[in-house]
Formats: C-alpha cells, sequence, structure tokens
C-alpha cells in the first residue's frame, strides 16, 4: 500500500483534499460541547516515518499511542490546518491547531466510524510543542541529551519560520538517518488538547486527527 497525498486520488469521493480535511474538522466539532477553532488553510507538511505505531505529544511527558494501522504502509502523508495567532503589536505568526494523517484513500475514510476522543486525558505539550512521530522513531528513545537536541533544533527552525511569517511553520527532524525515521513538531497555544481515529469494523485505523483547542 501506498501512502495518499495526492488530490487526485480522492476525486469521485470528495472534490479535494481540503474538503476531507475540512470534514475530519466538522466531525470534531460536532462530537464536542465546545467548538474548535476552524483553520484557516490547511497545508502538507511531509510525509511521517511509519512503524509500528504514531505518537502524538511524545517525547516522554505522556502522549496517544496509535497502533492497529494498515498493513503494508511505510509511511503517511501528514495534513496540519493553521491559522494566524495575533499577539498586542507583534507580527502574526502561523499556528497549527489541526493535524490529519490519513492512512487510507477517502473511500475508507468516509465509511469508517470515527472515535469520540480521548476523554479527558490530555499530555502536556512539550515547552510548548507538540510532536508527531512513529515508534521506534520517537525522540524520546534517543534519550534526554538527544530529545533535547531534537527540540532546540526544531525551535530553531520554527523561530527562523516565525520572523519570516511562513504559513506553514512547523519542523521536521530527522530522528534514525539510517532509516529514514522521522519526527514533525509544531508549536501550540492552546490549553487543552483532543485526538480522533477513524477505525474500520476490523480495527484499523484508516485516519487520524489530533486538535490544539481553548474553552471559550
Amino acid at each position: 500500500m501506498t501512502s495518499v497525498k495526492d488530490p487526485q486520488d480522492f476525486v469521485g469521493v470528495t472534490d479535494t483534499i481540503d474538503a476531507l480535511l475540512r470534514q475530519c474538522v466538522d466531525h470534531i466539532n460536532r462530537n464536542r460541547d465546545m467548538c474548535t477553532l476552524k483553520p484557516e488553510w490547511f497545508a502538507y507538511v511531509g510525509e511521517l516515518t511509519l512503524e509500528g505505531e504514531v505518537t502524538w505529544f511524545g517525547m516522554g511527558r505522556g502522549g496517544w499511542y496509535h497502533d492497529g494501522l494498515p498493513t503494508g504502509l511505510s509511511s503517511a502523508p501528514v495534513y496540519a490546518g493553521f491559522y494566524w495567532c495575533r499577539e498586542d503589536d507583534k507580527p502574526p505568526v502561523a499556528r497549527a491547531n489541526t493535524v490529519v494523517v490519513p492512512l487510507a484513500d477517502a473511500a475508507r475514510i468516509a465509511a469508517a466510524d470515527w472515535s469520540d476522543g480521548y476523554n479527558g486525558y490530555e499530555p502536556a505539550p512539550l515547552d510548548g510543542y507538540a510532536v508527531l512521530c512513529s515508534a521506534p522513531f520517537d525522540p524520546k528513545r534517543a534519550g534526554v541529551e538527544g530529545a533535547e537536541a531534537h527540540l532546540r533544533n526544531a525551535k530553531c527552525i520554527i523561530a527562523a519560520g516565525d520572523g519570516e511569517g511562513r504559513r506553514a511553520n512547523y519542523a521536521e527532524i530527522i530522528t534514525d538517518p539510517d532509516r529514514g525515521g522521522n519526527a514533525l513538531f509544531f508549536p501550540v497555544e492552546g490549553e487543552e488538547r483532543d485526538g480522533y481515529s477513524a477505525v474500520e469494523p476490523d480495527g484499523t485505523v484508516v485516519c487520524l486527527a489530533f486538535i490544539d483547542y481553548d474553552f471559550d
């Protein structure tokens, strides 16, 4: 199985990948007491190397771990929903509050049942950063010094993006050069976090969606 990232792969089910992503956000908002801010735009941010399970908010401070991924899938596209974060008179910076990882084609995702979230378990971001990675490439496995080096590197990349006004502001860090393992770092602003998975009847996870939000 190959990963899906070309919008043409979704023709006939949804018009564009953007439409699929917005459907994910609409589902999340229909199933929560409070609504998360809808992203102003979505961007493709790269391929996540997969092996075994996907980790969200890793780095040794708790996290969500998803197994049951489609067999034979070695990587998956990652899309993030961004918005302009404006603070006082400072220039606006792009921040992600939604991350979606399609693991199958749109028809399978549309037919799957979505989970109801993580029931209040909300691991804290690491110094204001969320991490998306896959075992055994979780940066926490590099040890304390290695994980801190990854985080410092990510902070530098994102800080440069703030200054340059990037619309898709995140950092990809290679955590295992020999095997191609990587991690994606996103600066997050919200006080709360949640996550959702689209699951087929046999337990196969075909899509993951993560959000960062504030209560009104």
